[in-house]
Parts: structure tokens; sequence; C-alpha cells
């Protein structure tokens, strides 16, 4: 008798050594899992984490989040939207309660044009748990695909006061105009934001304004140009960058960005005559307080013989404070090492 309760005191404390061993093995992988998931990164690949994480047991990470969920989303990033698919429903019949699998199965019927079940999907997700920025975006994305105009007001009531977040503001107002051509509703939901966000720098609140201005069909348009600039840019293709830069205005006549981003592509194409038309148009029309193009701009007037001219310029740029994020340089230093002189 005591043999046989020896072997099962034995058995137990082997079994309970080999769920801890696995449950520490899990608790590892999430740390980098949930590193992964929270920034919207997934640098891991999809094989390592589907041999190291055993979604069954357990199955919720230490924040309560379905493993199912972390494994779908690497899934997605590597657009095996099926298989990702079958694994949140499989989560979705393991924690019916849970949300985050029910968004992020609407997420995906939103990409593949099932509309329908998005809606569904998005809308339950949405009224369990309005507050959850994902729940709200996906939910407004599919209002909007939709035209349900009195349903994105009455969600954005749910949600407009309850939190400090400003992306729930963004997407409305980005639906408003997107739906509708109501320009004096549109500015006063632009007053209020800028009245609840004082501090805001507003640079994206700003284009949505420039978006009522021209128009979501002329803005949509203009985007698409000049995104496809930025990429040719980011490319250092510079000549393509601005030939396509320069279809844009025509759609939007607003955005000095983009009149920023030609003068500077045709500076690094040496097409120094283009380069500071459109620095000048810049500076003259749009008068921006930063003080970038100032400094460009000088920059350009030396690198072509004319120190006098472009240290002016970069002095009035050092006025501004003016400093390259990328580099650290200030307007200021640059002021001292070039334009000593001068």
């Amino acid at each position: 008798m005591k043999n046989i309760f020896k072997i099962i005191i034995t058995i137990l404390l082997i079994s309970f050594i080999l769920v801890n061993a696995k449950l520490a093995h899990s608790s590892y992988w999430q740390a980098f899992l949930l590193h992964d998931y929270n920034l919207n990164t997934y640098i891991i690949p999809y094989n390592k984490v589907d041999q190291n994480v055993d979604d069954n047991f357990p199955n919720l990470t230490l924040s309560a989040l379905p493993m199912k969920v972390i494994k779908a989303r690497y899934l997605i990033e590597l657009d095996s939207l099926d298989l990702a698919k079958n694994m949140l429903k499989k989560a979705i019949k393991i924690h019916p309660d849970h949300m985050s699998p029910i968004e992020m199965l609407a997420s995906i019927y939103l990409e593949e044009g099932d509309i329908d079940s998005a809606y569904t999907l998005s809308k339950l997700a949405f009224n369990k748990m309005p507050n959850v920025n994902n729940h709200r975006s996906t939910y407004f994305q599919v209002l909007r695909r939709l035209k349900k105009v009195e349903e994105l007001d009455i969600a954005f009531e749910m949600v407009k006061n309850k939190s400090e977040s400003k992306s729930h503001w963004y997407d409305y107002i980005f639906s408003k105009v997107s739906l509708e051509n109501n320009k004096e509703e549109q500015k006063g939901l632009i007053d209020e934001f800028k009245q609840k966000f004082p501090s805001d720098n507003h640079d994206a609140i700003n284009n949505l304004n420039n978006m009522i201005n021209v128009g979501s069909r002329s803005y949509s348009i203009f985007s698409y140009f000049s995104n496809v600039g930025d990429t040719y840019f980011r490319e250092e293709n510079y000549t393509k960058a601005s030939e396509f830069y320069e279809l844009a205005p025509s759609y939007n006549q607003e955005n000095y960005l983009l009149y920023e981003n030609l003068a500077i592509s045709y500076d690094l194409s040496e097409m120094y005559s283009k380069a500071l038309n459109y620095y000048d148009i810049v500076i003259d029309q749009f008068k921006p307080i930063d003080g970038r193009v100032e400094f460009y701009k000088g920059l350009m007037l030396i690198k072509t013989g004319d120190a006098k001219s472009g240290c002016k310029y970069i002095k009035q740029s050092s006025d501004k404070n003016f400093i390259l994020n990328t580099t650290k340089i200030s307007a200021s230093n640059v002021l001292v090492s070039l334009c000593s002189n001068n």
C-alpha cells in the first residue's frame, strides 16, 4: 500500500514539475510575443512562435489575452488569412466573452470585403467594449464603408467624452468628411476638437481641415500622387519623386508640405532653379514658422555659390530655433560653422 502511495505521489510531483516547466517556458516566450504584439512589429518568425507556444495550455497570456489571438496576428502578417480566421474562430469558441478575437476576425472580413460579417462582429465588439481603440476603429471603418451615418453619429456619442484618446475624433471627422458634404458641421467638429485638445500640434486635424476645403475626392487623388512621390523619395529616386509631386497640386493647392517636398526633390536632383521656385512659394505664400524651409534654401544657396544670401536664410532659420530632427543639427550650429565670415 505504501509503495502504491509513493508511486502516486511521485507521479503527481513529476506532473506538477512538468506543468510548471511548461508554464515557465510559456511565460518566457510570452514576454517576447507581447512585446511584438504591443508594438505591432511581429519580428519573431511564425515557425518559432508555433514551435514554442502551445496555444491550448496555457490558453491565455499573463495579461489575459488569448494565445490564439497572438498567433493569429502573426498569421495575418504573413497574409495567411484563412489560417488566421480558423485560429480566431477557435479562440471565440473557447473565450466567447473575450472581444479581441471577435474584433480581429471582423478586421479580416473587412479586408476581404465580407462587409456583412465585418459589421456583425465589429458592432458586437464595439458595443461590449467601446473604449478599446481597435474595436472603435474597425467599427467606424465598417460604418464608413456601409455609409451608415446615423449609426456612426450614435457610436461617436458613446465614446466622445469617455476617453482622452484623440484617435476616435480623427476617425469620426474623417468618416464624416468622406460621407457628407456639410462643411459647416465638419469645421465645427474641428473647432470642438481644438478646444478639447489645445496642446495638440493639430497636424492630423489640419490635414482633415484641408480635406474639407478641397473635397474628399480631390484629397484622395492628391494623397495618391503625394504618397507615390514619398515612396520614390525614400528610395532616393528624387527625379521620379518630383514627377509625382508635380501631379498633386492640381487637386490640392493648400498643403505647403507638398511644395516643400518638391523643392527638396529638385534640390537633391540638382535642378536648382525649380527648387528655388518652390522654396519661395513655401516662404512667401505659406509663411511656415518652423524654420525648416529657410534652412534648406540657405544650404542650397551656399552650395551653389551664393553664400551671402544663403547665410541670410540660415540666420532666419536660426532665429526660429530650427533643429534637424534626424541629425539634431541646429541652424544655429550651421550659422556658426558656415556663415562666420558672411
